[in-house]
């Protein structure tokens, strides 16, 4: 067996086990000794019974932070159900209202009223209640069910048990299970919401960046029988400030990560997976922006696309960039060096053994499943549990979709797709497309879209029950299912060779921290979690600015004719450039009453923790989590100690907006401010 030597501190950046960074997202019911007194160090002053009890619910901070559909994350602000998070569910909610949504984009939103608090539907917004450990439930119920089942019954037993709705997670790859419970409010109404231009203060579209200038919240209301949610635990909001070094600790509901992928998992992701789908995402994102620069017209109906699309290739270049920057994958195997030869041999020779199916199984998900928008209007309709539910579905396709760009799209997909793919996984109406047109994909492409139901509402009209088996477009698309690529060869049996192979893994490195007394963080899956840190800038080497915050004064020296900023009201401009800031301002530096829009964190952060609360070493609140910087944008895959930052926007900024730039003095003084 190979024994540690000084190569662990290359490694130091990429296993908790041997890190001196305070990455990772902790579970907020197992704070154990080490942990504990690695955030006192940092200068916790709280208690971990303080952050969640078990024995006495609803006394914690935790007990005030929620989900938003386990998208983003918030807390309870007020007796009165107020909920203070990121802009970006009001903006998602926003997209959907069409034309009324996008001019409350461009002017905002706030309720002068109760009455007018706009309600949105299909939001729900999960409040976590108690955490139940049900490791040794689930260990006894292995031996005679099936993981399905045994979650099953455990999550409707706690459901009958509690009367709430209950979600089971496994933590460390099956070392601990929990089951947790949560108060969903399914009722929940925008009060207020900045102008666009002012959650993206100084132009920058996305939120990657830094520095940055951003009035990034939103506040809802949570009502439960008609009635604002009253008594709930609320946060506190603190007023004295912060400085550079200041502990920090954001909680919320960060979605997934992948921090304990073995290196040969990241070696495949970075020489082969990231290239592949990156390719394939960026090919079709040129050919929607031609189109759309030749025909304007489609922009209604692509844009938010092209930004999907975009934002998610974004996120793979950068993790294919890190991983070569940082030599992410020499680090991990450096880690990896007190683990015996012959594991580590297993898991290399398993996972080359799958990687071709697994390669041809990206192609397939990038060309057949999603290389166009079409074919998701097909694969519901083909679910529907009724010919009048399929015609709804196709028609709002033939509405939602133009045939320039599906064709085009699909043209592309069918090129990649014959020209690559092995003639295996052909189905007999593939192959007789192939053998009819050969490398004509354009005229491939016409024949498809023209034999297919949304080529015309008028065959939609007309369709019956059999009418989708006949459809040229999905009996292509459908011709290879996924189970073609999973049944060829032995490759079924050697991914479940592979997955166990990798959850072992993760266990000996829970294992191997519990022998050494070292707190390790499992993988995040949507359950309530923190992160601690400190108010931190990022590295000067990589960045054009190392300051820990930006003023109001920094963002308007950066406005130019095109910043959309321009366009803010002129009354609320005029407060911004006066720099004055009332009982909101606070000191900074050696300047009084001044104000901070946006300060950095080196807590980690991926998505989902977007809303997050902010707090102090003593639990009060002082910002909202808004993004990070570009390598906190690939969080999912690594933690890197010298860059990842989050950035957050100040409190003091968000009750100056409330009551001077709105006049909304209600709503401050729902704020519970020390």
């Amino acid at each position: 067996m190979r024994r540690f030597g000084n190569i662990l501190a290359a490694a130091a950046i990429l296993l908790s086990t041997a890190a001196s960074a305070d990455e990772g997202f902790w579970l907020v019911q197992d704070i154990k000794a080490p942990l504990e007194n690695n955030m006192k160090a940092k200068g916790l002053r709280l208690k971990p019974k303080e952050i969640y009890n078990v024995d006495a619910p609803g006394s914690g901070l935790a007990d005030a932070v929620v989900s938003f559909g386990f998208k983003y994350s918030g807390s309870i602000v007020s007796d009165w159900g107020l909920v203070l998070t990121c802009a970006d569910p009001a903006i998602a909610y926003m997209d959907k209202l069409g034309d009324v949504g996008k001019q409350l984009l461009k002017d905002g939103f706030h309720a002068v009223a109760d009455a007018n608090e706009i309600r949105v539907e299909g939001e729900k917004v999960y409040a976590l209640k108690r955490v139940f450990d049900v490791t040794e439930a689930v260990n006894s119920m292995k031996n005679h069910l099936t993981e399905e089942e045994v979650e099953s019954r455990l999550v409707k037993a706690y459901e009958e048990s509690t009367t709430m709705t209950c979600r089971m997670t496994s933590e460390w790859a099956g070392a601990k299970y929990y089951i947790s419970a949560y108060k969903v409010y399914d009722d929940v109404r925008l009060v207020v919401m900045p102008p666009l231009s002012m959650t993206r203060l100084g132009g920058e579209s996305g939120k990657w960046a830094w520095p940055a200038h951003r009035c990034d919240f939103a506040l809802f209301r949570i009502y439960d029988n008609g009635k604002p949610v009253y008594g709930a635990k609320t946060l506190d909001v603190c007023l004295d400030g912060y400085s550079k070094g200041s502990f920090t600790m954001t909680m919320g509901f960060p979605r997934a990560t992948d921090r304990f992928l073995p290196s040969v998992g990241m070696r495949f992701r970075e020489d082969v997976a990231l290239p592949l789908s990156n390719s394939l995402k960026g090919a079709r994102l040129e050919i929607m922006k031609s189109l759309m620069a030749d025909y304007p017209s489609l922009k209604p109906l692509y844009s938010a696309r092209a930004a999907s699309l975009e934002e998610s290739l974004g996120l793979g270049k950068g993790i294919k960039r890190f991983y070569g920057q940082y030599k992410m994958a020499p680090a991990r195997e450096a880690a990896e060096q007190w683990m015996a030869d012959s594991f580590l041999q297993d898991l290399d020779k398993t996972l080359k053994a799958t990687s071709r199916v697994e390669s041809d199984k990206i192609l397939w998900d990038e060309t057949l499943l999603n290389g166009t928008f079409a074919a998701s209007y097909l694969r519901r309709a083909a679910s529907a549990g009724s010919l009048e539910r399929m015609k709804e579905i196709l028609l709002e396709g033939v509405k939602q979709t133009d045939p320039k760009v599906e064709k085009e799209l699909l043209e592309y997909a069918l090129s990649e797709f014959f020209t690559n793919m092995d003639d295996y996984y052909l189905g007999a109406f593939q192959a007789k497309i192939q053998d009819r047109f050969g490398y004509d994909y354009e005229a491939a492409a016409e024949y498809l879209w023209n034999r297919s139901l949304l080529s015309s509402e008028d065959k939609i009209q007309l369709m019956d029950e059999s009418s989708l088996k006949e459809d040229y477009l999905w009996k292509f698309l459908s011709d290879s299912p996924l189970e073609l690529f999973d049944g060829r060869g032995e490759h079924r049996s050697l991914m479940g060779r592979y997955t166990s192979l990798s959850g072992e893994y993760v266990r000996k490195i829970h294992d191997d921290g519990l022998r050494r007394g070292v707190a390790v963080y499992p993988d995040a899956n949507s359950s309530l979690r923190f992160t601690y840190g400190t108010i931190t800038p990022v590295a000067e080497a990589d960045q054009s600015s190392a300051g820990w915050y930006t003023t109001p004064a920094e963002y308007l020296g950066l406005l130019d004719p095109t910043d959309p900023a321009r366009d803010l009201e002129p009354r609320l401009k005029g407060l911004l450039m006066k720099d004055f800031w009332g009982r909101w301002g606070f000191k900074v530096g050696d300047k009084k009453h001044r104000m901070i829009v946006d300060f950095i964190t080196d807590n980690d952060f991926v998505d989902g923790c977007q809303g997050s609360p902010v707090l102090d070493n003593q639990g009060y609140l002082i910002g909202v989590v808004s993004g990070g910087t570009p390598e906190t944008k690939a969080g999912s895959a690594f933690y890197l100690d010298s860059h990842s930052r989050t950035v957050c926007t100040d409190i003091h900024l968000v009750l100056w907006y409330l009551e001077k730039g709105l006049g909304l003095k209600r709503i401050a003084k729902e704020f519970d401010i020390i």
